[in-house]
C-alpha cells in the first residue's frame, strides 16, 4: 500500500526504521570506529586546513551511530567542536553551541544533552547529523521533530558553504523516501563501509 501524504508516510516508516536501526546497532558494534577510519581521507581532502574551523556533531542516543571516536579525531586535527541545543520546544529553534569536552553537558529544551547555556553559539563549517534513513541522492529522514531541517535552512542562509554530512549504518540506505519541500538534503553520507558524495561539493 502506498501512502500519498508524505507526512503520514514518514510517520508510518519511522516505526519500522527505528526497529531496524536497533538491530543494526546490535549487529555492528564496531561501526563507530570504522566510520571514523572511513572519514579520514574525505574529510582531509574537503578540509585540508581544519584548524579553527567548527564541526558540529551530536550526542548519540540509543541506536544512533556514535560520533564520539570521530569527535576525538576531529579535535586532534584542530577542529573546534560543537553540539546542537534546542532552545524552545514549541518553536523548534535549534542552535549549535561550542562543546568543551571538559565541561559537563546539560539537558536542552527537549531533554537532549548539550553544552551549558554559557557556551557560545557558533556557526559550524561542518554539520554531522544523525538519521533514521538516507538515500544516495542526499535525502535524509530524521526523528520527526524538524529541528535539523529548520537549523540547517537557517544556517545555509547565513553560511552557504556549510557542509552537511549524514552519519549512518550502511543498512539505513533506502529507496523512495517520502519527502517534503522543507527537507534539507545532505552533501554527503558516511557509513562504516564508505563515503558517499551527493553533490560536487562532496567530491
Amino acid at each position: 500500500m502506498t501512502i500519498a501524504d508524505p507526512l503520514a508516510a514518514k510517520i508510518a516508516l519511522r516505526v519500522f526504521l527505528r526497529s531496524q536501526r536497533k538491530q543494526l546497532a546490535l549487529d555492528h558494534p564496531e561501526a563507530d570506529w570504522m566510520i571514523a577510519d572511513v572519514a579520514r581521507e574525505p574529510l582531509a581532502r574537503l578540509f585540508p586546513h581544519p584548524e579553527g574551523k567548527v564541526a558540529a556533531l551530536y550526542h548519540g542516543l540509543g541506536s544512533e551511530v556514535s560520533p564520539r571516536i570521530l569527535a576525538d579525531q576531529l579535535a586532534e586535527a584542530g577542529w573546534i567542536l560543537a553540539l546542537p541545543a534546542v532552545l524552545d520546544k514549541d518553536d523548534g529553534e535549534m542552535v549549535f553551541r561550542r562543546w568543551d569536552r571538559a565541561t559537563s553537558l546539560v539537558h536542552d529544551a527537549i531533554g537532549l544533552r548539550s553544552p551549558p547555556l554559557e557556551a557560545p553559539i557558533v556557526q559550524p563549517d561542518l554539520v554531522i547529523t544523525p538519521l533514521l534513513a538516507f538515500q544516495r541522492d542526499g535525502l535524509r529522514l530524521g526523528q520527526g521533530g524538524g529541528y535539523y531541517d529548520r537549523a540547517l535552512e537557517d544556517l545555509r542562509a547565513r553560511k552557504p558553504d556549510v557542509f552537511v554530512l549524514g552519519l549512518a549504518y550502511s543498512g539505513q540506505q533506502v529507496e523512495n523516501l517520502p519527502h517534503e519541500p522543507h527537507d534539507q538534503r545532505l552533501d554527503a553520507i558516511l557509513t562504516e563501509k564508505e563515503y558517499m558524495a551527493v553533490n560536487d561539493r562532496g567530491r
